[in-house]
């Protein structure tokens, strides 16, 4: 266990502190986004995501010996210490690492070193700034950085879900089994980790882009402005997910607009013939693009080292490798989206640690069969492509999910990346379509 987690009498103290500023939190949050369907159910949302993360805490560090956890936790304490004892120097990191003059150049034995390994890789670097913000407001407390993260993940979880039942009249139980109440999403996307920030900050992103789309009246500059930062945030993190996020807006908006020539056929095809002739040659730019080119390279180097790189244990899997040409990428997208969402499978000999991931594979695979031939599967898809959030939600997972069984290789990895994609999944597989007719 790393030396920078303790939990001492002012841990405590801190700790308790910020738990009566949560509180108070909670009730500003139930009061400003109130609903009664789901208010019920707001504690023990809550609760849930805050027991996963400190769940995953306690696996990693008392089980598993370490991992990544620890490594962001310890560049985030040097990070808190090199403010406290140099703020300059620690407001220069933040903005800009200088890895051409080395790890000591603002880093010493009174401020220790951060993980190597973390210091090098600018997206878990990244992240580590976030997260060192908390712990400098923290005095360097894990369980209540812990908290705070998974509180947050919570708060906006419940904001998008609110607006949901709200806006597009869905189901109170489809939006608890997707916002709230899946293990493993909690499990990795509530603690401190990288899939936690990501996980708050693209919530709260595809919040704004629908208040600005359709759930507000009108358009508002700070907003968008808004909206545009998160974006930032996000591929500072996780460069593809940021396209994952921003190109289904694009399709989103293209149907809200359709939905004006609903009751002139003629119109409504033609805009659908426009709309689908501007796909492809989309489609095609996006596949040709050296952005998409460099996220190809960029996912072939993590797939190569973790494929071969000795350090990297565990269970894996195999996935062919791709130049980035279309006709590969459109070869491999099924195999690549299939890995992604069903897999570790309970077929898969992976060991004891992975039975949950292996149970909910399978219960995505039983929804997917009740998707398709339990009820009318023609009018769900229908209602999914003609639908602005739906439609968001279809494109956003397949292009996570492709990412995600294209560069993992490591299961351990895969279920942690697939993770951020999965409720979004979960909605599309248990929306009513009668529901959402209600709301066109």
């Amino acid at each position: 266990m790393s030396s920078n987690i303790s939990l001492s009498a002012v841990d405590i103290f801190v700790l308790v502190i910020y738990g009566v500023l949560i509180f108070l939190g909670h009730r500003w949050v139930r009061k400003r986004y109130d609903s009664k369907d789901l208010l019920p159910y707001y504690y023990s949302g809550w609760l849930f995501k805050v027991l996963f993360a400190f769940l995953f805490a306690l696996v990693y560090l008392f089980f598993l010996g370490g991992g990544d956890i620890n490594a962001y936790w310890d560049g985030a304490s040097c990070l808190a210490d090199l403010f406290y004892s140099n703020p300059e120097a620690y407001f220069s990191e933040l903005w800009e690492t200088k890895r051409n003059l080395g790890i000591a150049y603002h880093f010493n034995g009174t401020t220790g070193f951060p993980p190597g390994w973390i210091w090098r890789e600018e997206e878990a670097w990244n992240s580590t700034k976030i997260i060192s913000l908390l712990a400098i407001i923290t005095n360097k407390g894990f369980w209540t950085v812990t908290l705070i993260l998974s509180t947050f993940a919570f708060w906006v979880s419940w904001l998008l879900a609110v607006q949901l039942n709200a806006k597009e009249s869905m189901h109170r139980n489809t939006l608890l089994s997707a916002l709230f109440f899946v293990p493993s999403v909690c499990f990795w996307c509530s603690g401190i980790s990288k899939d936690s920030l990501l996980y708050t900050l693209a919530l709260l992103l595809i919040y704004q882009f629908f208040s600005l789309l359709k759930w507000k009246n009108s358009f508002s500059i700070r907003r968008a402005l808004m909206a545009a930062i998160l974006l930032w945030f996000i591929y500072s993190l996780r460069h593809y997910l940021a396209y994952a996020l921003a190109v289904p807006l694009i399709l989103a908006w293209m149907s809200r607009y359709g939905s004006r020539f609903t009751g002139r056929p003629v119109l409504l095809w033609l805009f659908r013939l426009v709309l689908f002739t501007g796909l492809v040659f989309s489609f095609s730019f996006i596949i040709n693009s050296n952005q998409t080119r460099e996220i190809i390279a960029e996912a072939n180097v993590t797939k190569s080292d973790f494929s071969q790189n000795p350090i990297y244990s565990g269970a894996k899997y195999d996935m062919p490798f791709t130049t980035g040409s279309p006709g590969e990428l459109l070869a491999l997208f099924p195999l690549a989206v299939f890995t992604a969402l069903l897999r570790p499978s309970i077929l898969d000999p992976v060991g004891a640690s992975y039975l949950l991931n292996q149970l909910e594979s399978l219960l995505l695979l039983w929804l997917i069969f009740r998707f398709l031939f339990l009820g009318n599967s023609l009018l769900r898809l229908r209602r999914i492509l003609s639908h602005e959030f739906l439609l968001y939600s279809l494109i956003f997972v397949l292009i996570v999910a492709f990412m995600a069984g294209y560069s993992s290789i490591l299961y351990g990895v895969l279920v942690r990346i697939r993770s951020i994609a999965l409720p979004f999944f979960i909605l599309l597989l248990l929306h009513r379509p009668s529901a959402i007719a209600s709301t066109e």
